[in-house]
């Protein structure tokens, strides 16, 4: 099924879609088909890396070298001959000799470039998604582009690369808007494969790269020098006289610019150009003959055939806007970045906004029309009087204030400044500086709702942001694609940044079978290691660029793929962890349990510089398994989960029957005794063993209810049980519980059954709340119930049954009071900063991290 005839058939189901949302599983259902379909259809993830033009690039990645005097344009992906790569190429032809460069322009089959494009003979077309386009993209020393090339582009060792992106923002962007992570990857990707990109004031830095969650990382990469294709207003390039008589518009004539921008995100794209045709020509209309409308569709948007009245006319595919400015007497537009680069002439901007309310809730402004120099309408009659009345930026209050905070650069010479910057990076001088806080490159694990997952955001909730500059790196379509990552990705820190990973990982025909012989986890020969570190290397620069990190920690510990892209990041320090009996976890026999892929893991081990587990028992269960793998540089080092103590006790005051209606009612009967486990329902946590216990105890204690709090793949295998034990009244699943703290607070006790834990999060809740917690006999439980604060019983259903009825009948012996608090959190993150981040002994960066010198 084609993705045309799939947008066809869901806009057709919208509204049933709409009918069917208040029924809440639908919806659920509902928002996750959506994520998907949105990842599906974005433009950023539609050059994939199986295409000829990838094909072509990934087999001569090694082959083909830059050349210095090459340089590739492109704009809006090749529909475009505009925008500030025209601008750039100009100012090329202005300042270099006819010959100096070989010049590749990228356009999309069918696209016809202006005659100063295709009159040069230095010019070559190449067409995206060709062999050609895969080559050039390798040959360029230069490259311009003001939007993103494909996921699979990398910036090499010789070339220089300049991202001029496209417009001053007046709507939300990247992290401050409402949309699918994956619609923000590329850019973000482009921004960071990019050393030069132009800076136009404060407020785009502050609107444009902030919310791309980089704006650190590439501070040394911003330029200020305004926006090159704003010198194409300010300083005409084609005559006045020229763009009226392609038009046919008479000299005396008023023109009158209708552009405004799209509707939607990059993910799903409103159609609204008949719409907007329609407004153009009642418009046009109601003007009369002494006015000519100019009507430029979005490039976003798919322009049909439609019939225009006779003194409006279509913009034309190859026309650069900012030449048709000039030109221009009075721009109507609504949010559309346009309006800052018509400001400088100080010409009329009338801003037509009659779906503001709707648009800043479903996409978000950074600035509402009265805040900007222009007049501003919401009702059609309201539109044509502001046309007629004309008044220019400089009649409202403030223009010079806004002039300087929007456009202070803008002098007509930006578009050879950027050049000088792109073309001589050595001429170029600093002008930011880092603002000296630890950089730190985070893989996450797998983002569910799991203990790996809440130990890390402790963590970065407990990180000192002034201190440390935290980037968790996530693949974002499959974010995108499972309502439950999501929510956890809504529950870190806001002051948290995210490095959006997208696109296929580029593997020759050679590599392929030695990456899969790795990543299933087959023991690798020693031939095989040196091209296993030129896959990474190549990947972690195809998703970070040159970025350097101060450390990068590999927190899940369990992906061999996240585990190698960390391993050969461009860090300082390398850090992997360990949340569990890992060697259980490789060997176990049981097929549901065993994860071979692990060995992989094993096999990057000495890349790292130090190999963390987050309890002692941990630590030396997997020493004595895994010690042969781990890295010279010395033993691993215990790590505690930290806890934020604060978002436990503020969540656990929500009243139970909001947390879980099922749940709340369970909680007011006071005659029950209520056990409570939580976590992935998976072999190893062993539910059997206290759905078993809980049978025995039952024929006695029918009062004593266990509550499951969990999703997983053993669910049905446990409820089955339950119902052979006889206690399906008395076991409640209640799955993925979003807030389970009311529920653990409220709880009589606190159940772990596992057969090998880390540190176990859920535990050091528990005793946060206060609630007591009974445990297996295991090292990761032992590492946290010692010393008398819980109970340990031994792995067995008939030690759970004696230690439950014990609890039943307050048998148990008291407890210790666990100091969960200020002093372990000041502990645990001390050993974060000294033993992960090195602060006590920081190592200088090597010129080529030792340990991956070995894999040479």
């Amino acid at each position: 099924m084609t993705k045309k005839l799939l947008r066809k058939l869901l806009v057709a189901y919208k509204p049933l879609d709409a009918r069917f949302r208040s029924i809440g599983p639908y919806a659920r259902l509902s928002r996750l088909l959506q994520a998907r379909y949105s990842a599906m259809m974005s433009p950023e993830g539609s050059a994939r890396a199986s295409g000829l033009d990838a094909q072509a690039y990934i087999e001569n990645f090694d082959r083909v070298a830059p050349r210095a005097d090459t340089i590739l344009f492109e704009c809006y992906w090749g529909k475009k001959f505009a925008d500030n790569p025209l601008a750039m190429y100009r100012a090329l032809l202005r300042s270099q000799p006819r010959g100096r460069f070989r010049i590749f322009w990228t356009a999309v089959e069918g696209e016809v470039p202006p005659d100063e494009v295709a009159g040069n003979p230095d010019v070559t077309l190449v067409q995206a998604g060709t062999p050609e386009y895969g080559i050039a993209l390798l040959e360029a020393g230069y490259l311009v582009n003001n939007v993103t090339f494909p996921t699979w582009f990398i910036r090499r060792a010789g070339q220089h690369y300049c991202n001029t992106w496209h417009g001053v923002p007046m709507k939300a962007m990247g992290r401050d808007m409402a949309a699918p992570l994956v619609s923000k990857a590329n850019s973000q990707r482009n921004f960071l494969q990019a050393d030069v990109i132009p800076e136009m004031s404060e407020y785009y830095h502050w609107a444009t790269i902030r919310p791309c969650y980089v704006d650190q990382i590439v501070s040394d990469a911003l330029f200020p020098c305004g926006a090159p294709r704003v010198d194409d207003v300010i300083v005409p390039k084609v005559s006045g006289q020229e763009l009226r008589a392609r038009y046919g518009i008479r000299e005396n004539r008023k023109i009158v610019l209708f552009a405004p921008t799209w509707r939607g995100n990059s993910t799903q794209i409103s159609q609204v150009f008949s719409d907007q045709a329609r407004l153009c020509n009642q418009v046009a209309q109601s003007l009369g003959s002494e006015y000519f409308v100019l009507f430029s569709a979005h490039q976003m948007l798919k322009v049909r055939q439609t019939d225009l009245a006779s003194n409006v006319a279509l913009l034309a595919e190859n026309d650069n806007i900012n030449d048709i400015l000039t030109i221009v007497d009075v721009m109507v537009s609504d949010y559309s970045s346009i309006l800052f680069d018509f400001l400088p002439v100080d010409r009329p901007i009338v801003l037509f906004t009659p779906d503001i309310e709707h648009y800043r809730e479903e996409r978000g402004l950074y600035l509402e029309p009265e805040d900007l120099p222009c007049a501003n309408t919401t009702d059609f009659p309201g539109l044509i009087a502001a046309i007629r009345a004309a008044r220019p930026p400089s009649d409202f209050p403030g223009y010079e204030q806004m002039r300087q905070r929007f456009t202070p650069l803008e002098d007509g010479r930006a578009a050879e400044t950027a050049l000088s910057a792109l073309l001589e990076p050595e001429a170029r001088t600093e002008h930011r500086r880092p603002d000296g806080r630890m950089r730190l490159l985070i893989e996450p694990g797998g983002m569910i709702p799991n203990g790996i997952t809440a130990s890390l955001k402790s963590l970065i909730a407990n990180l000192d942001f002034e201190r440390f500059d935290p980037y968790i790196l996530i693949d974002a379509p499959v974010m995108d694609s499972e309502l439950n990552r999501m929510e956890q990705f809504h529950e870190f820190d806001p002051r948290c940044n995210w490095i959006l990973r997208s696109g296929d990982m580029l593997l020759t025909d050679e590599e392929r079978p030695i990456y899969q012989n790795f990543r299933l986890g087959n023991d690798l020969n020693p031939e095989d290691l040196p091209v296993i570190r030129r896959i990474f290397e190549r990947e972690a620069r195809r998703i970070l660029g040159d970025t350097r990190f101060d450390v990068a920690i590999e927190f899940g510990g369990y992906a061999p793929y996240w585990t190698g892209v960390i391993a050969c990041s461009n860090a300082a320090r390398k850090v992997c962890y360990q949340h569990s009996h890992l060697w259980a976890e490789y060997t176990n026999l049981d097929a549901a349990r065993n994860r071979r892929t692990l060995n992989a893991v094993f096999q990057l081990y000495h890349c790292f510089d130090q190999i963390v587990a987050v309890s002692d028992e941990t630590r030396a269960v997997n020493e004595a398994h895994l010690k042969q793998y781990y890295p010279a540089t010395g033993p691993a080092r215990t790590v505690r989960n930290t806890l934020d103590v604060k978002r436990v006790a503020e969540r656990a005051r929500l009243p139970v029957s909001l947390a879980h209606p099922e749940a709340g009612l369970l909680f007011q009967d006071p005659t029950l005794f209520r056990f409570i486990a939580l976590g992935r329902l998976s072999p190893e946590k062993r539910y059997d063993r206290l759905i078993g216990a809980l049978a025995r105890i039952a024929p006695e204690h029918p009062n004593a209810v266990l509550l499951i709090c969990g999703a997983g793949p053993v669910r049905d295998k446990l409820v089955q049980l339950a119902r052979r034990k006889g206690v399906a009244e008395q076991v409640r699943f209640l799955g993925q519980v979003s807030n389970p703290y009311p529920l653990l607070a409220h709880a009589d006790a606190c159940m772990m059954s596992s057969d090998y834990e880390g540190q176990p999060m859920v535990l050091l809740e528990a005793l946060c709340l206060g609630t007591p917690c009974i445990g297996s006999d295991i090292p990761g439980i032992r590492s946290v119930l010692k010393d008398g604060v819980g109970h340990i019983v031994a792995p067995t259903e008939e030690a759970f049954a004696a230690a439950m009825k014990a609890a039943i009948e307050g048998r148990l012996p008291p407890l210790k009071p666990a100091d969960i608090g200020g002093a372990y959190i000041e502990e645990t993150m001390r050993e974060f900063e000294d033993i992960v981040c090195g602060l006590n002994n920081a190592p200088v960066a090597p010129p080529e991290h030792p340990a991956l010198a070995k894999l040479a």
